[in-house]
């Protein structure tokens, strides 16, 4: 819970969301954990997953799972932009919580955009929504969006390995493993080990249900996440490399289907 409190201090206290007053919560307006991880929301809006070890500590920093809550302008051209929060508009007529049910959090982002996130985690399970309540002064469509960095699995292998080093290597990332279930039903499961557009419809068909993340590095922990009716998920990475060198979960909802926000997405550690 230290590194928790750490992380927290680093980050400037500028927004109006209220924090815990406990220690190991300090800096954090929601807070959850069991005995696989902890998750928590900053005053800041920002949020992690720590997953714990064997040695029911959590693991690594650089292991840490980061979560976003993000609103995408979409150009006319098709690229997409992210509207960055503005940490000082964040607020909830919630008190802090380590017991979040329906926590309803408001912000806006650059351009005066306003959306809202909601956060609940009951018996392991997190689960996170949110809509665009006003588009304020941005024309072009705008999508509210959840964002699932998974870090790079192996942060702390040298990247000029011998020859023993890299069959270690190899043999230690053997077993992991990516399965999706893409909305029509589809299983597909993908190496971490090749290099791979994780942006391609190879991997994401017509739109990706649940996925699961396995990774020696977690300890025997794996990642779950899915999206519920009216919503989507789709995997990208920066550059055409391994999974295991880390990816990107963006989740959204059909604003048409799912006008009052009641699609979820929901993770999991097991």
């Amino acid at each position: 819970m230290a590194s928790l409190a750490v992380a927290a201090m680093v980050q400037p206290l500028v927004a109006e969301l209220p924090t815990m007053k406990e220690k190991e919560w300090l800096g954090y307006f929601v807070g959850f954990e069991n005995k696989r991880y902890r998750f928590g929301v900053t005053t800041a809006g920002d949020s992690i997953i720590r997953i714990i070890g064997k040695k029911d500590e959590p693991l690594g920093q650089k292991l840490n799972v980061g979560i976003d809550f993000v609103v995408e302008e979409i150009l006319p051209d098709g690229k997409i932009t992210r509207k960055s929060v503005i940490p000082a508009t964040l607020e909830s007529d919630q008190g802090a919580t380590t017991d979040p049910a329906d926590v309803v959090i408001r912000g806006q982002v650059t351009g005066n955009a306003k959306f809202e996130v909601v956060v609940s985690g009951d018996k392991g399970l997190i689960s996170l929504g949110g809509r665009l309540l006003d588009p304020g002064s941005l024309k072009n469509p705008l999508r509210f969006s959840i964002q699932v960095k998974i870090p790079n699995a192996y942060p702390y292998e040298k990247g000029d390995a011998d020859r023993k080093q890299q069959k270690a290597f190899e043999d230690k990332a053997r077993g992991d493993r990516l399965q999706l279930t893409w909305t029509n039903g589809k299983r597909v499961k993908q190496s971490t080990s090749e290099a791979v557009d994780a942006a391609s419809d190879d991997l994401n068909g017509p739109g990706i249900a649940a996925a699961q993340i396995e990774f020696s590095s977690y300890q025997d922990n794996r990642i779950e996440v899915s999206a519920s009716g009216n919503s989507v998920m789709k995997l990208s990475n920066a550059r055409k490399e391994p999974l295991n060198a880390g990816f990107l979960v963006t989740w959204s909802a059909d604003p048409a289907k799912d006008p009052e926000g009641k699609a979820r997405l929901n993770l999991e550690v097991k």
